[in-house]
C-alpha cells in the first residue's frame, strides 16, 4: 500500500538568537547596554551611598584637567574626627568653604597643619585646585564632607538633563514599551512546514510535495487520514492471516464452517 508524502505545519516557531549574524549582533548590542547602564547606576549610587558618600558634579574648572566641568566625582564620607587620620597630602577632598554653607568645593589637599587649634580639632588641611595658581584658606575637619573615590568624565551633564526632562524620559520609556509590546504581540507570526513521508505494506517511496502553509484544520484532516490508513493496513494484515488460517484447514472442517455459516444466514433472514 502506498502511501503519500504530508505536510504539516507546528505553528510559530521562535529563531533561536544564534541562528542570523543579526541577531547575535543584536543580542551583543543588547547585554552591552544593559551592562552598561547597570554599571552606571553602581558607579554613581550605590557605591557613594555604600561608602556614607555621594556623587556630585563639577561645575568650574579649577581642577583641570584632573577633573573637568560636567565630571561626576564618587566621594566617600569622612567622620570629621577621622580626617586627621584618614586624609594626606594628594586626596582630593570635598569641604564647606564655611562651616553651615550649602555650596561645596572639591579640591586637591596639598598641605596638612598638625596641632591643636581652638575649635578642639588636631589638624587643617591645605587645599587648592589644579588649575588655580593660590591656595585655599585652610580647612578643619569640621568643613570636610568627603574625600573623592573616583571620577567619571561628562556624566554630570547627562545626569543634569535627564533631571531637567524627567518628565520626557518617561513619556519616551512608556512608549517604547508600548511599541515593543505591539510588535510582540501583532508581528507576522513564523510558520515551519515539515515534510513527512511513510511507506506503505509494499515499502513504496513517498512522493514528494510542494511546500505548502496548511491550517491547524488541514493539519487534523491530514492526521484522521493517517490513521484511516493506518486501520485499512492492520485490516488487511488481519485478512490475510484469516486466509492464511482457512487454507490450513482440511475440506471436513471448511464444509462445517460454510454449513453453520449458511444456517446464520438463514437464521437471520
Amino acid at each position: 500500500m502506498k502511501r503519500d508524502a504530508r505536510m504539516r505545519t507546528t505553528g510559530r516557531i521562535p529563531r533561536s538568537w544564534y541562528e542570523s549574524p543579526w541577531r547575535i549582533a543584536g543580542r551583543a548590542v543588547s547585554i552591552a547596554l544593559v551592562v552598561t547602564v547597570l554599571a552606571l547606576i553602581a558607579a554613581l549610587l550605590v557605591v557613594p551611598r555604600a561608602s556614607g558618600g555621594t556623587s556630585l558634579t563639577v561645575l568650574t574648572g579649577s581642577m583641570e584637567p584632573t577633573l573637568a566641568p560636567g565630571d561626576v566625582v564618587a566621594v566617600r564620607g569622612v567622620a570629621p574626627d577621622q580626617v586627621c587620620t584618614e586624609i594626606g597630602v594628594g586626596d582630593i577632598v570635598t569641604y564647606l568653604p564655611e562651616p553651615g554653607d550649602p555650596a561645596l568645593i572639591t579640591h586637591r589637599v596639598v598641605g596638612k597643619t598638625v596641632g591643636t587649634f581652638d575649635d578642639g580639632t588636631d589638624c587643617r588641611l591645605i587645599t587648592q585646585g589644579d588649575a588655580n595658581s593660590a591656595a585655599d584658606a585652610p580647612v578643619s575637619p569640621e568643613q570636610v564632607r568627603g574625600v573623592m573615590l573616583y571620577s567619571l568624565p561628562a556624566l554630570g551633564w547627562v545626569r543634569q538633563w535627564a533631571t531637567d526632562n524627567i518628565v520626557v524620559l518617561g513619556v519616551a520609556l512608556g512608549a517604547g514599551l508600548l511599541g515593543y509590546g505591539a510588535w510582540t504581540t501583532f508581528r507576522r507570526p513564523r510558520t515551519r512546514v515539515i515534510m513527512t513521508s511513510g511507506r506503505g505494506v509494499n515499502d513504496a517511496p513517498a512522493a514528494s510535495a510542494a511546500p505548502a502553509v496548511l491550517s491547524v484544520a488541514d493539519d487534523l484532516r491530514i492526521r484522521e487520514l493517517d490513521l484511516r490508513e493506518r486501520e485499512i493496513a492492520i485490516r488487511e494484515e488481519e485478512l490475510h492471516v484469516a486466509r492464511l488460517g482457512l487454507l490450513s484447514l482440511d475440506d471436513d472442517s471448511l464444509r462445517e464452517m460454510l454449513s453453520h455459516a449458511t444456517d446464520a444466514e438463514r437464521s437471520r433472514r
